[in-house]
């Protein structure tokens, strides 16, 4: 990343007496410390990003949005992973259990996530509760189920946009972590505000990511924390599926 030293130069050579020279000086100064530290925490960033993508990592996921609960555990691996989510919208908790092993897809669902996620009638979603279903990755409109389950697709989770700023150093979960700020567009377009803690020393592995940390909105809030890098991940397909393409209401 580039870094400007013509505005140092330029702020050395305005020292003069006059009160607006010395101000203006001051405000080329500030511009400049503030750029370098933008830059510096952006590319922090971009390092976290690196290090997300390359080795096996386990998450927890809570969010809330509009009063919508969800809950995410799961295990990322180079080709496969898995995890299961819990959806409380009111009196209704849906429940999906996700797999992916290579180009197929395997999910595995209650009644009501049957029903609201996939589409599926009141007696399909009977006949198929706790069930396998599977399906083949190259499905665009089922990929979305396994996104996130490779090491590759866990930068695209911890996407947020600048401006960024370094914060302070906290510990979470027994390790020193470093505070990047950002932002990031919640599902109606407007932007809250993101903290990424990563390791404040050795390489910047993510160790939990806070969306809304202050409540500002009570839209959206949620906190996903990362443990166990480099763990053996090494999930398997059902003994038994069902193709789930052929259940799907048209389109």
């Amino acid at each position: 990343m580039r870094r400007t030293h013509r505005i140092v130069g330029a702020v050395a050579a305005s020292l003069v007496t006059s009160v607006a020279g010395a101000a203006a000086a001051s405000g080329s100064a500030g511009a400049a410390t503030a750029a370098t530290a933008a830059t510096a925490a952006k590319s922090e960033y971009q390092a976290a990003l690196k290090a997300a993508s390359a080795q096996n990592v386990h998450y927890v996921s809570k969010a809330n949005e509009q009063g919508i609960g969800l809950v995410v555990v799961g295990d990322t691996g180079k080709t496969s992973g898995a995890e299961k989510l819990t959806v409380k919208n009111g009196s209704t908790t849906e429940t999906l259990t996700v797999r992916l092993v290579g180009s197929t897809g395997y999910l595995r669902g209650n009644h009501a996530a049957l029903k609201k996620v996939l589409g599926l009638t009141a007696t399909q979603a009977a006949t198929y509760t706790n069930k396998w279903l599977s399906f083949p990755t190259s499905n665009s409109s089922l990929a979305e189920l396994v996104s996130g389950l490779r090491n590759a697709d866990v930068a695209s989770e911890l996407q947020m946009t600048g401006p960024y700023r370094l914060g302070g150093t906290k510990m979470i979960g027994g390790q020193m972590a470093r505070a990047i700020n950002g932002t990031a567009a919640t599902s109606s377009g407007t932007k809250v505000p993101i903290i990424l803690y990563v390791s404040a020393t050795g390489t910047p592995r993510p160790i939990q990511e806070v969306t809304n940390p202050k409540k500002k909105s009570a839209s959206v809030e949620g906190t996903v924390t990362f443990s166990n890098w480099g763990e053996k991940t090494d999930p398997t397909a059902p003994a038994t599926s069902v193709p789930l393409v052929p259940l799907l209401p048209a389109a």
